[in-house]
This record gives C-alpha cells, sequence and structure tokens, in this order.
C-alpha cells in the first residue's frame, strides 16, 4: 500500500519515513488478509509500527552520532523496526554497524529511513560489484553510493568508471569498510589530478592498491 492509498482508507500517522517500516508490518501478517481486515486493526498495526520506526530510527542516528554501534552490536531488529531491508546477515549488520561509526556518518545523515536505507544500499551495491571477476558487472556503483558510505571524492563519472573498474576486480572483504574504499578512491584522484597535469602523481602504492602491475621505482 502506498502512502496515498493508506491515508484514502482514513490510516493516520503515515509519513514518508514510516510508510516502509507500516508496509513492512502489513507484508508480516497472515497471508489471508485476517490481520488487516478491520481497519481499527490497520490502524493499530500502522501506530504500533511507526512508534517502532521511530525508536529504531533514534537508536541509529543515536550509534551514528556517538560513534558506537558497533560496540554496543546494534540489532539487526532494528533496521528493521526502522522499515530499512537488506540487512540480512550478520557480516552484514557488522559492516553496516561499522559504517555507522566512521568519518561522515553522523546522527544528522541517519535520523530518516530513507538516509539509513541509502547507506545499506551503497554498501550492497559495492559488495554485489566486488565479486573478484572483473570486467563482468552490467553496472557499477554510483557516485552516490559511495557518497551514501561516507566516501567523499568520487565526483565525476570518469572517476565513477574507474573507481568501479577497480572495485569490480576486488574480493568483497577488501572494500567492505569506509576506509578501504576512501583508499581506493584517492588512488584514483591521484590518477585523474596526473591526467589534469598535477606532478608527481600517482605514487607507486597508489597505483599498485588499483591493481596496476609491473610498477617500480625507476618506471614510475
Amino acid at each position: 500500500a502506498h502512502k496515498a492509498e493508506l491515508e484514502a482508507l482514513g490510516i493516520t500517522g503515515v509519513t514518508t519515513d514510516t510508510l516502509a517500516a507500516i508496509q513492512q508490518a502489513i507484508a508480516a501478517t497472515s497471508d489471508d488478509g485476517t490481520g488487516v481486515d478491520d481497519l481499527g486493526e490497520l490502524q493499530t498495526l500502522a501506530t504500533n509500527a511507526a512508534a517502532a520506526a521511530a525508536t529504531a530510527l533514534t537508536s541509529i542516528s543515536a550509534a551514528a552520532q556517538a560513534n558506537d554501534a558497533a560496540s554496543t552490536s546494534l540489532a539487526q531488529s532494528v533496521y528493521e523496526d526502522a522499515g530499512v531491508t537488506g540487512v540480512v546477515s550478520a557480516s552484514i549488520l557488522a559492516d553496516i554497524n561499522t559504517l555507522l561509526d566512521t568519518a561522515n556518518i553522523d546522527g544528522a545523515v541517519t535520523d530518516t529511513t530513507g538516509e539509513v536505507q541509502a547507506l545499506v544500499d551503497g554498501y550492497i551495491a559495492i559488495q554485489t560489484a566486488a565479486d573478484g571477476t572483473a570486467d563482468n558487472n552490467a553496472s557499477d556503483p554510483t557516485q552516490a553510493d559511495y557518497a551514501a558510505i561516507g566516501v567523499t571524492g568520487v565526483d565525476d563519472a570518469e572517476e565513477e568508471a574507474l573507481l568501479g573498474d577497480v572495485i569490480d576486480a576486488a574480493n568483497g572483504a577488501d572494500v567492505n569498510t569506509q576506509g578501504e574504499v576512501q583508499a581506493l578512491a584517492d588512488a584514483v584522484q591521484s590518477v585523474m589530478d596526473a591526467a589534469g597535469g598535477s606532478a608527481d602523481k600517482p605514487t607507486k602504492a597508489e597505483l599498485e592498491a588499483l591493481g596496476i602491475t609491473g610498477v617500480t621505482t625507476d618506471t614510475l
């Protein structure tokens, strides 16, 4: 059900932020519709889901602000209550909690379902691309995906394309933190700076990080 549809039925308390949680709560009821065949019970379900979402988002944004999501082991159920999808395993949960604790991810950018969903989607896009096999992805992570996990500097199509190729050839475990992806983004930026005429860029270490072989001190 869409927001307008729920409102047309007379359901109150539906907002852009709570809609996903309410939709998930409806989906979790009996398939035969008996859990939502009364307007009163549908309103109660929506009210309870919205309240749970608000509480969950407060927990997520507070953890991001305090950088303690990992140390306090923010639970998978918190993301579910917030209406966020995609946090479906212990490893994904651990990585998302670690992202909440990193630079550029604070309470202000994690206090809506849409913002947290974008972070999870960005992480998943990068992990899906990083399958260890080069040139086999139909699409690469976008500038928005990188920005959503707090990575800075990926701000044009050329940088997105080169970083996408590097991510594509990488293994997921090598790009599952903000720091790892940021280091690659910085190396890509150095290559672009060099193409623009900057001297002494990129470094040997940066080229090697991008997977370039045959670089020696003599050939640099």
